[in-house]
């Protein structure tokens, strides 16, 4: 903190000056005055406020770089979700694989079937347990193919194994002949904020794929979230 002497040398303010400014600052909350000292400090709000700023991103944006490497790796295409809080699936960004036979959807696609799907799967395993709750109460479990997941207690049972290895896949449960990988994308907090996903016909991207396509796809979700401030060691020494 400063006094209002040392505010104004620094500043090439009048002290006459400095006090008017100070006091509006600390009328409105962005500062204080220490008693003790007669020190002016900044106030947490001042903390908030830039806090909140940082939430001021794209998304897409961000990991459009990581997605582009991810395409580029495994000439597959890569799609970048998010999972809004009434339960409404969003594909928000997609890298296309240049193989001339490629899964290709259009940007801007939703979908309330959040049961099938790699990508949605692994956003809702991470999520806080009564979000995940309320998600899975709106959820139809309508089949759509012969793999679907008809029912909540074994989407739940398929939510515990991803929260275990760290990603989902899809293996034909919403089209037939079309799987998925995908992992979660964590924001500073470590909530889960979009996923980045693999998706390919299956003889591009067989079961015995799922696990190193999975591997690459954590890499590149882990590094958009780094750039989010999420830090993975952090949360797991918090967690010991």
């Amino acid at each position: 903190g400063l006094n209002r002497n040392e505010i104004a040398a620094a500043t090439g303010c009048t002290s006459t000056m400095v006090y008017r400014i100070m006091m509006t600052l600390t009328d409105a909350g962005w500062t204080y005055r220490d008693e003790a000292s007669g020190a002016y400090r900044l106030s947490r709000r001042l903390l908030d406020f830039a806090v909140s700023g940082s939430d001021e991103y794209s998304l897409a944006s961000v990991a459009w770089t990581d997605m582009c490497a991810l395409r580029d790796e495994t000439n597959l295409t890569v799609q970048l979700g998010i999972l809004t809080r009434d339960g409404t699936g969003i594909l928000v960004e997609t890298a296309d694989s240049r193989n001339p036979i490629r899964y290709v959807e259009e940007k801007g696609v939703r979908t309330t079937d959040l049961h099938v799907g790699a990508g949605w799967k692994s956003i809702m395993a991470f999520l806080p347990d009564a979000e995940c709750s309320l998600l899975l109460d709106g959820l139809s479990f309508r089949r759509l193919t012969a793999n679907t997941i008809t029912s909540r207690s074994e989407l739940e049972k398929v939510l515990a194994n991803v929260r275990k290895c760290g990603y989902a896949v899809d293996n034909a449960e919403g089209r037939e002949g079309l799987h998925c990988v995908a992992a979660p994308i964590f924001d500073r907090t470590g909530n889960p904020v979009g996923t980045l996903a693999i998706s390919a016909p299956a003889e591009q991207l067989p079961e015995c794929d799922f696990k190193r396509r999975a591997d690459s796809a954590i890499e590149a979700a882990a590094a958009v979230s780094a750039k989010l401030g999420w830090n993975c060691k952090v949360k797991k020494q918090s967690k010991k």
